[in-house]
């Protein structure tokens, strides 16, 4: 068996699916978490202070998971993958600002975040998000730093 035909993904193409598993847990687990409990999710983003985010609110409210929803939807898509992973990167980093405002406000404030993940502190949600921040950019930064063609098996040849 000729080892072209071993796999379908190799190298980047491989890092990238891994990393939008990655990303659809965290997405579809966040939106479907912030669904089910609105009117929570609504109530904790008025306590925020910020003005306009407490007349957004429940706009917020669906917008919010559903944009993490539409992102579960472009990572399952291979022809999408790369628009996916570049707005996954571009919505965390709105959140990660968010969550350093909230650091830097000095109020106590509950996380808005659904389920589990609305356990964590704030700076534990910056390394969180710092974190899967680099898991949507690890593809593209592989892909630069590693060329196409180029395989970690070579050097070993």
């Amino acid at each position: 068996m000729d080892s072209k035909n071993k796999t379908k993904y190799e190298g980047n193409d491989l890092l990238q699916l891994l990393s939008a598993i990655l990303l659809v847990l965290l997405w579809g687990y966040a939106g479907f978490s912030k669904l089910a409990d609105y009117g929570r999710f609504v109530e904790q983003m008025k306590l925020a202070p910020v003005p306009l985010m407490k007349h957004l609110a429940p706009l917020l409210g669906i917008a919010v998971p559903v944009a993490e929803l539409v992102l579960v939807g472009l990572l399952f898509s291979e022809r999408f993958r790369k628009t996916g992973l570049w707005l996954s990167f571009l919505l965390l980093l709105v959140f990660t600002l968010y969550i350093s405002l909230m650091l830097l406000s000095g109020l106590r404030l509950p996380c808005t975040c659904g389920g589990l993940i609305s356990k964590l502190g704030w700076r534990q949600h910056l390394i969180f998000n710092a974190f899967f921040m680099l898991i949507s950019l690890l593809p593209f930064l592989w892909g630069r730093i590693f060329p196409k063609g180029y395989s970690p098996r070579s050097i070993y040849k």
